[in-house]
């Protein structure tokens, strides 16, 4: 059964989503075991956002922002 991440990728909607996961290091985790409950925007819902946002959100995290 795919997991999260492997639907995210495939659908082709979700690619910002996916970097933002890859960037906070989510990968793993979202691919083990849930229950994950996930708000998932598509790229055109990221695109209605006003300019530069998408790029300060993949930005590497600050410290302690993902905790392991």
């Amino acid at each position: 059964m795919a997991d999260i991440v492997d639907i995210a990728v495939s659908a082709g909607l979700f690619e910002t989503l996916v970097t933002a996961v890859k960037v906070a290091d989510l990968v793993e985790t979202l691919k083990s075991p849930g229950p994950f409950t996930v708000f998932a925007p598509t790229d055109d819902a990221f695109a209605k956002l006003p300019p530069g946002t998408v790029e300060a959100l993949v930005k590497t995290p600050p410290p302690n922002w993902v905790e392991s």
